[in-house]
Parts: structure tokens; C-alpha cells; sequence
């Protein structure tokens, strides 16, 4: 019985399955063919230019503040509505009791 150490010929580490097949460090970290790598890939790419490129970024904030704006106006629009309901109540429940 030796107690010299079986190294794989391809240098790779062991694993609990074994040692890993020669090349599958570069498939996991360079799956080109991989759908979810390249979504990735164009995911990390896109946001990189939107955080580096000073037009995008005005735009989106441009957008934003007026997706916000509307969002405010269209509260106090409802805010208002439940105001005068609450107002037509109070006066029909004042002529209920003449």
C-alpha cells in the first residue's frame, strides 16, 4: 500500500465526485454557449453604460421624476375625490335631518 498521493494529469483538484473532467475550470467560468452566461454578459455590459454614461443617466432620472410626478398628482387627484364624496355625505346626511 502507497501513501503517494494520485494527482489527475491535468494538475486539477479533487472534488467529491472525483477530479474534475480537463478544461470544465474554463466551461464553468467561460460558458460562452451558455444562455444564462451571455444574459449576464449583456446584463453586466448594460449596466455599466448606464452608470458610466452621463446622457443615460439624465435621462433616467428625467423619467423617473416624472414617472414620480405623476404618480404624486394622481394620489392628490383620488385624495381630493374621497374629500368631495366625504362632503356630498355630510351634506345629505345634514338635509336627511331637516
Amino acid at each position: 500500500m502507497s501513501h503517494t498521493p494520485k494527482y489527475p494529469p491535468d494538475g486539477g483538484y479533487p472534488t467529491a465526485t472525483g477530479y474534475p473532467a480537463a478544461g470544465s475550470l474554463t466551461q464553468g467560468w467561460f460558458a460562452v454557449s451558455d444562455p444564462g452566461y451571455i444574459k449576464g454578459a449583456l446584463l453586466g455590459a448594460g449596466l455599466t453604460y448606464i452608470l458610466t454614461n452621463q446622457k443615460v443617466q439624465r435621462a433616467l432620472v428625467k423619467g423617473v421624476v416624472t414617472v414620480w410626478t405623476a404618480v404624486q398628482g394622481g394620489i392628490e387627484e383620488v385624495k381630493e375625490q374621497i374629500h368631495d364624496v366625504k362632503a356630498e355625505m355630510s351634506m345629505k346626511g345634514d338635509a336627511d335631518k331637516t
